[in-house]
This record gives C-alpha cells, sequence and structure tokens, in this order.
C-alpha cells in the first residue's frame, strides 16, 4: 500500500544464528534459533514486538503461524521468540513490525516468482561480527579470509556498528552542534554585555558609592550592592527568557532524536552557567567600586 506509513509497512530479513546476541537485540519472549533449527526442520520466525502489537495484540504469539503474500501460505513459518524493538532506519520514526527468518531455512513455493524470490533473498548482503580487542587492523584480516574461502567474493566496506549508528544521525549532530555553537557564543555575548552594563552602572553611581562610603560602608557592602544589581538583571532576564527558552525546545525537539523540549536538569544546567557568567562578569567592576576614594567619588558630578 503505497499510502502506508513506516509503522504500517511490515519489513523482514534472513540472518544466521546468534544475530541477536551478536547485534545486542534482546529475546524479551520465547528462544533465539537454536541448532534444532536446520534446514530439514519446520521454517521458524522471530518477530519483534511492534508486529506482536500489531497483529497478536491480547494474546501470545508463541507457536503462532503465518506466511508471506497470499493466506494459501498462512501456516508457513512458525513464531518461537520474540525481538525487542530496534530501529534499522530513520531514527525519528518509531520501530516498524519486523520478523526474521533462519538463513540455513528455505521453503519450496509451487508459485514460480514465489519460488524465484525465496531463492534471492539467501543471498548474504552483510556479515557481522562479534570483534574483542584491537580492531585497527582487522580488515586486511577480513578481506584475506573472505578471499581465502571464495576470491569472488567482494567486501565494498568495513564499518562497526559505532560507525554505522553514528551515520544515521549526523544531521541530528549537525543541529546539535550548530545549536551548542550558538548557546556558547550567546553566553559569550550576555556575559561581555553585563560587563559593560554593570561597569556603566558603577560609573554613573560613583558619587552614590562614594556617599555610603562616607557614611561608614564597608567594602563588602559595596561588593554586595553591585552584585544585587548583577542577579536582580540576571533575575529579570531569566523570567523572560525560560518561557520563550521552552518555546524554542519544540522547535528543537521536531530537529533532534528523542530530544525533549522541558528536561528540568538541563534548565538548572544553564541557569547555573548564567549565574556563575554573571557573577565574573560583575566581580570586576564590583571590585572597582569597593576600592573607589571616597573623597574623589564626592567630588563627582
Amino acid at each position: 500500500d503505497p499510502t502506508a506509513t513506516q509503522a504500517e509497512i511490515v519489513s523482514w530479513d534472513r540472518v544466521s544464528r546468534q544475530y541477536f546476541s551478536i547485534v545486542g537485540q534482546r529475546i524479551v519472549r520465547g528462544r533465539d534459533f537454536a541448532e534444532s533449527d536446520s534446514g530439514t526442520s519446520r521454517p521458524v520466525a522471530i518477530v519483534n514486538e511492534s508486529l506482536v502489537r500489531k497483529y497478536f495484540p491480547n494474546e501470545d504469539p508463541i507457536g503462532k503461524h503465518f506466511g508471506m503474500d497470499t493466506s494459501r501460505y498462512a501456516g508457513t513459518f512458525e513464531i518461537v521468540g520474540v525481538a525487542r524493538d530496534a530501529k534499522y532506519n530513520d531514527p525519528e520514526q518509531p520501530a516498524r513490525p519486523m520478523f526474521f527468518l533462519l538463513l540455513e531455512q528455505s521453503v519450496r513455493y509451487p508459485d514460480v516468482l514465489m519460488q524465484r524470490s525465496e531463492i534471492q533473498t539467501h543471498f548474504v548482503g552483510s556479515i557481522q561480527l562479534l570483534v574483542r580487542g584491537d580492531t585497527r587492523n582487522l580488515e586486511p584480516q577480513l578481506r584475506k579470509a573472505l578471499a581465502d574461502i571464495d576470491p569472488n567474493l567482494s567486501i565494498i566496506t568495513v564499518q562497526s556498528m559505532n560507525e554505522q549508528v553514528a551515520s544515521n544521525f549526523d544531521q541530528q549532530r549537525m543541529v546539535a552542534q550548530l545549536a551548542g555553537t550558538f548557546g556558547v557564543i550567546a553566553m559569550l555575548l550576555a556575559a561581555i554585555g553585563l560587563y559593560g552594563l554593570m561597569a556603566y552602572m558603577v560609573a554613573c553611581r560613583t558619587g552614590e558609592i562614594g556617599v555610603r562610603m562616607a557614611l561608614g560602608a564597608d567594602r563588602l557592602n559595596i561588593v554586595r550592592l553591585v552584585l544585587r544589581g548583577a542577579f536582580l538583571l540576571v533575575a529579570i532576564g531569566l523570567l523572560i527568557g525560560i518561557p520563550l527558552a521552552i518555546g524554542v525546545g519544540r522547535l528543537m525537539a521536531a530537529q533532534l532524536f528523542e530530544i525533549r523540549s522541558w528536561d528540568p536538569h538541563v534548565f538548572g544546567f544553564s541557569i547555573l552557567v548564567l549565574g556563575v557568567c554573571a557573577a565574573a562578569a560583575s566581580i570586576l567592576p564590583a571590585r572597582r567600586a569597593a576600592s573607589t576614594d571616597p573623597l574623589k567619588a564626592l567630588r563627582t558630578d
């Protein structure tokens, strides 16, 4: 159906034994493919959780049968296990219903087209290996091993699972890096702007500071006065900025993978960083104000 969504399309693949343990996809019900599952035994299948939710919502799928194409093949495969959902294509879309067949098993269909398709699905397109230790010099060894098996086997590319996963997040990673860069620049501009504003406010209040010091205010009181003004500005900025940040977070959640528009840990860390920047930007004007000579300050217009 061309109008079907990705979550409605049932995909399938042929795999060998221990595939799920190698890729880290856990069997949550039933069993994995076993040695007893051979080319002469009954064809078996492992389905994922999405397929179970769609076709077996209120029953145990273990032991149930299904087939492909038409109802005449409905009893072809027996479900022996349920694998945890995994996303193989677009990480932003929900996991689609999927089932897995054993590479060693095949079905003889009376239909010519079905039998031709069955034969074609037994061509191996990729190999997964579980490697322990250093993998830097693994590719030449793999190429040699496959060449020893069959010189006509060609290896197009060798990638680790981490590299394959990372390649699916190129766009999201670029958006995240740009957002992080802009955030750092905005923080620096805010700190510079706060420093300039506080320096200007101290200069404008030089006479007031002189009067306070002449009346007995010590340096600590002057520092508190300046910092109080700085953090008052920060508090006003947060009252305006937090609602705007939540709104922007909704837009970012649509661009990045599994990012929530509201995360209290992120907002708390951002407020902490902003407070540190405000303190760092205000401490120099505050120290300068505290070291002001009261006589010179009183002569200032």
